[in-house]
């Protein structure tokens, strides 16, 4: 969120929220005291202040995202499917063709295309080439957690 301005009736104030993991940092910075707004000098020292710490959290954010993404780099839709695996109709000399598509994003930003034919394969040969090609490509071990949930996920489909 950043830093947001509010003046209540309570007090003109700065707050700094950002949500890391499981904490939350909700720091208030009061642009008054006593009742009576601080000094335009103080004001600015006090913005900065907030902006500064605002700064700091943001990374620490952005540390936080970038160890989870390296420890789960498969994410799943609230639904239940593989983000990066979509099942889609598309039509191919006048008949409509079932696939699985692949969209993998690699660990160094560079993403990964491909295309199973479920109708050429049969959905369970289809899903199962789908998940050997997302494994090979991201190097994740079957015997882990995130691959037995790739594996229950077929029912989404």
């Amino acid at each position: 969120m950043g830093v947001s301005e509010n003046n209540a009736h309570y007090g003109h104030r700065l707050r700094v929220y950002r949500k890391i993991g499981d904490v939350i940092y909700d720091e208030v910075y009061y642009l008054t005291e006593n009742g009576k707004s601080v000094s335009k000098k103080r004001e600015r020292e006090i913005r900065a202040q907030a902006k500064a710490r605002d700064k700091e959290l943001l990374h620490y954010q952005a540390e936080y995202q970038q160890e989870v993404d390296q420890a789960n780099p498969i994410k799943f839709h609230l639904d239940g499917r593989i983000i990066g695996l979509t099942r889609q109709q598309q039509q191919s000399n006048n008949r409509v063709v079932d696939i699985f598509k692949l969209r993998i994003r690699l660990p160094d930003g560079s993403i990964s295309w491909g295309s199973i034919s479920i109708d050429l394969h049969g959905f369970e040969n289809a899903f199962a080439q789908a998940l050997e090609r997302i494994v090979e490509v991201l190097a994740i071990n079957k015997r882990t957690k995130i691959y037995r949930q790739m594996k229950n996920a077929k029912a989404a489909y």
